[in-house]
């Protein structure tokens, strides 16, 4: 199968010509070839930045998303800390629990994980019995 070429016209400056003439006489190849294979090298690694360009944009949307970990995890200590607050306040010296005390109890219970629901940007979660 005949490949079919089309001829470019380089200019090099005399110290890579020189170059260029001892590598072919060295090692019996054409000049053409030479500079065929040098080209496609160096595409290849121009090839290799748009892989690194890649490879930046995904490490980029790791960060974010580990940021957004991180704002999560902040989140969740500052809903423990109020619930642990909270309960160390009012559950000290309580007389028992009534079921109206449960009712308004799980009223506020959802009324916080509605919050944290929208702090997170996400739906309520259905509502379940603990």
């Amino acid at each position: 199968m005949k490949t079919f070429k089309k001829r470019h016209q380089l200019f090099l400056p005399e110290n890579l010509s020189r170059r260029l003439e001892t590598i072919a006489r060295n090692s019996g190849r054409a000049r053409s070839e030479i500079l065929v294979e040098a080209l496609e090298a160096w595409l290849e690694r121009r090839g290799s930045a748009d892989a690194s360009e890649t490879v930046l944009a995904r490490l980029t949307r790791i960060d974010r998303a580990l940021l957004r970990l991180n704002g999560n995890g902040d989140l969740l200590w500052e809903a423990m800390s109020r619930l642990v607050r909270h309960q160390l306040i009012t559950a000290a010296n309580l007389p028992p629990v009534t079921e109206n005390a449960r009712a308004i109890g799980d009223k506020a219970h959802r009324a916080f994980l509605r919050e944290i629901a929208e702090r997170q940007g996400r739906d309520f979660p259905p509502s379940g019995n603990d």
